[in-house]
């Protein structure tokens, strides 16, 4: 392998894959680095280093081997990168999006500072500042672990106070969020390179099933005036935080306003209907963006309603693969447990309301 036509990944699952899925199709090679040796990433992978993130002689080895370096997961240890870093291997991105996003307080203090509307929100860490927090906010409202939890895992929903007898705080940073009566969530992929050019992909409009995204719409069915703010606010988020590469970002919709939900600094779930609705995918720019390359403008070439494949799914999928009405990608993980992204289907075509219908007919 070439180190010049090489790309490193930290990570190794179904991110990870697409992304070596884009690098082949761009010419280079790959090497993921993930402790598991079921990751998925390694099919597309030309090389699977097998081990712990922090691991120094690997992390060595990925950086003689790659030209470039990034991460298909937000929560790779930020001690990684500061060992590649101080060997003198290529990490573009740097530790800066991981420190903001491992972190809620961090992340929304950082968004909040820039002048983005958040829901109101603090940091609490046992019961009496819970209790606290919660005359401040009100109800109802949130309480999310700062770091770990995703698709609706380390989250409680408070309605009441007599909620607060269910919740059973440990050792933790919480946030507690009011929730926002919200009619919409959506979210915005942008990337900046390099050189500080950014772009941005089209809005998805999110619709979840048991806190894990179900469906995203794109087009998504927004005013003029909201899609440009949207797309302003994420410009400046990425911008102004210095954030190099991908920087999936969620908003909510009430009331004609915007509020920031969260981001990540990755190829984004809500994004994967680029694949096969626009002019690159998102993996594709990701690459253009760290390998220092003219990053050119995203068009969307069609309308498309993106259905996430999990666990349990089987059935369904079965059923879509012998309808042949959309584009199956499936990621080669091991094991179908309930909740897991098992992989995403793109309905593509010009009439969203049945494309919407038809997603939702399996």
């Amino acid at each position: 392998m070439s180190k010049s036509k090489t790309i490193g990944v930290l990570g190794g699952g179904q991110l990870a894959k697409m992304l070596c899925d884009s690098a082949k199709k761009m010419g280079y090679t790959s090497v993921i680095l993930d402790p598991s040796s079921d990751a998925c990433g390694k099919f597309s992978a030309n090389l699977h280093l097998i081990k712990d993130y922090t691991d120094e002689k690997s992390l060595k080895e990925i950086s003689e081997l790659s030209g470039v370096i990034t991460y298909e997961f937000e929560n790779v240890p930020i001690e990684s990168v500061e060992i590649i870093e101080k060997i003198g291997g290529n990490i573009p991105q740097g530790k800066t999006p991981l420190y903001l996003s491992q972190h809620r307080i961090r992340e929304k203090n950082a968004v909040r500072d820039l002048g983005v509307k958040t829901a109101k929100y603090k940091q609490v860490s046992n019961i009496k500042d819970l209790k606290e927090a919660l005359n401040e906010i009100g109800v109802p409202a949130i309480l999310k672990t700062c770091s770990g939890g995703y698709d609706g895992k380390g989250q409680w929903k408070i309605k009441s106070e007599s909620d607060l007898n269910n919740i059973k705080l440990e050792s933790k940073e919480y946030i507690l969020e009011e929730m926002v009566n919200f009619e919409k969530e959506v979210s915005c992929l942008v990337v900046r390179g390099t050189s500080g050019e950014v772009v941005n992909f089209p809005i998805g409009e999110n619709i979840h099933k048991n806190g894990i995204l179900n469906l995203t719409v794109v087009p998504a069915e927004i005013s003029k005036r909201l899609e440009e703010k949207i797309i302003e606010n994420s410009k400046k988020i990425i911008e102004k935080l210095g954030i190099v590469g991908p920087l999936g970002i969620e908003f909510f919709i009430a009331e004609e306003e915007i509020y920031f939900n969260e981001m990540a600094p990755r190829p984004h779930n809500s994004a994967h209907y680029t694949m096969d609705a626009c002019n690159y995918s998102q993996f594709d720019i990701h690459l253009r963006a760290i390998l220092g390359e003219k990053i050119p403008k995203i068009k969307l070439l069609k309308n498309v309603v993106m259905l996430n494949i999990l666990g349990e799914d089987k059935e369904k999928l079965e059923k879509i693969q012998k309808s042949k009405k959309g584009i199956v990608h499936i990621y080669g993980k091991n094991s179908w447990e309930i909740g897991r992204k098992m992989g995403h289907v793109n309905f593509c075509g010009n009439d969203i309301d049945k494309l919407i219908e038809l997603a939702k007919s399996f």
